[in-house]
């Protein structure tokens, strides 16, 4: 089987991922911070050390205002849902995933309006674009990292510069693009860095971080146990426990720890370098396919992360990928991939694009064999049009 269906979750994982997830279930799977026995300690050390490495690979002020959720969505809606009331108004992008798109959506009748500003290849007129959405009563813009479907990025260091100068609140979605392009929260004035822990981070399903670089906190949207202060019957506004009610997923936690430790030591630079290598010479046999429609051109847009979508002319796009899957063994998403507005943009809307994308155990032979596979598609489409 060859696995390009990287941008829904990384597969395989690292050996240590999966050990340490063993491990825990097996030797100290018990409740951390919920008791003083040595297992719960040892479950307790492993989430710290776990909040202690995402600091690293984020730069974040410290271990503290790093968050763990379920998913990058559950942290978008604490920033969201969490920060902003009603009057107060959001700007998002033209490419934002419904796990931006459905909060803001949902707070609407509750008197919260938001605004899109348009993705453009060129970064100043992306800019210009974000500065004349801004509002008086704007309190949060929030932009993905890089487009999960197309792949292009964001200037985001620059938006998080214009949101300052206008004290707006920036969030970015960096659910495609973490493990794979560096982002340091001390440098980049970013507010709040949401993600997934199953994706560039290696870790298992169910793991997420909200990583928090403003002293403006959202209020709290679950309330619970949190194994602190539990004699008050109020949340604690103390960090992390402000936004972690109830039992952690620890098993995913120590999974997720080995995965972001994987990327320190390989390094986001070499991965976004073998990724985009390999990426570009998936665009180029693709691109010299008659019959095939590549969205992004990847030389011409050299930014871009290892994200391909693509469609073969005459084919549907949930065609395409069931034929790769089960006449090739190639697993890939096709269809809206969550994010109509970036299909909008794009002129996908009504048939959505197969895509592509790749980790860093993918390999030239993967590649070609992918190649090759879609100029069969195409060759059998066009035999089978001339027989008719």
């Amino acid at each position: 089987m060859i696995y390009f269906d990287n941008g829904a979750t990384t597969f395989p994982k690292p050996a240590s991922v999966i050990h340490a997830v063993n491990r825990a279930l097996r030797f100290y799977g018990a409740n951390p911070g919920r008791g003083g026995h040595s297992m719960s300690l040892k479950a307790s050390e492993i989430v710290y050390e776990c909040r202690e490495n995402a600091s690293k690979l984020f730069g974040a002020e410290s271990a503290d205002k790093i968050i763990f959720t379920y998913n990058c969505t559950t942290a978008l809606n604490f920033v969201i849902k969490g920060i902003l009331k009603r009057g107060d108004h959001a700007v998002i992008s033209s490419l934002e995933h419904n796990a931006v798109v459905r909060p803001l959506e949902k707070l609407k009748a509750q008197g919260v309006e938001y605004s899109i500003a348009d993705y453009s290849f060129d970064d100043d007129e992306t800019i210009n674009n974000f500065r004349k959405a801004i509002r008086p009563n704007t309190k949060l813009v929030i932009c993905t990292h890089a487009s999960n479907v197309f792949g292009v990025r964001f200037p985001v260091e620059r938006i998080a510069a214009l949101c300052k100068i206008h004290g707006v609140l920036f969030c970015l979605d960096a659910a495609q693009s973490a493990g794979v392009v560096a982002v340091s929260l001390k440098e980049s004035g970013i507010d709040f860095l949401c993600t997934a822990g199953h994706k560039g981070l290696y870790g298992p399903m169910g793991t997420g971080i909200l990583a928090i670089n403003t002293e403006y906190l959202p209020d709290d949207i679950i309330q619970g146990g949190t194994g602190s202060f539990s004699q008050e019957l109020n949340q604690p506004i103390i960090l992390p426990d402000r936004y972690e009610s109830g039992t952690p997923n620890l098993p995913g936690i120590a999974g997720l720890n080995e995965g972001i430790k994987f990327v320190l030591k390989r390094g986001e630079s070499a991965i976004e370098r073998h990724e985009k290598h390999l990426a570009n010479l998936l665009y180029k046999g693709l691109s010299e396919i008659d019959d095939v429609k590549v969205y992004v051109d990847m030389h011409a847009n050299p930014k871009t992360l290892p994200v391909i979508s693509f469609n073969v002319y005459g084919l549907e796009s949930e065609e395409t990928a069931r034929i790769l899957d089960r006449d090739f063994g190639i697993s890939v998403r096709a269809g809206l991939h969550c994010a109509p507005l970036a299909h909008r943009f794009f002129g996908t809307e009504e048939k959505g694009t197969v895509r592509a994308v790749l980790s860093v155990f993918s390999d030239y032979r993967q590649v070609d064999y992918f190649v090759s596979a879609v100029n069969k598609i195409c060759k059998y489409k066009r035999a089978k049009k001339g027989c008719n």
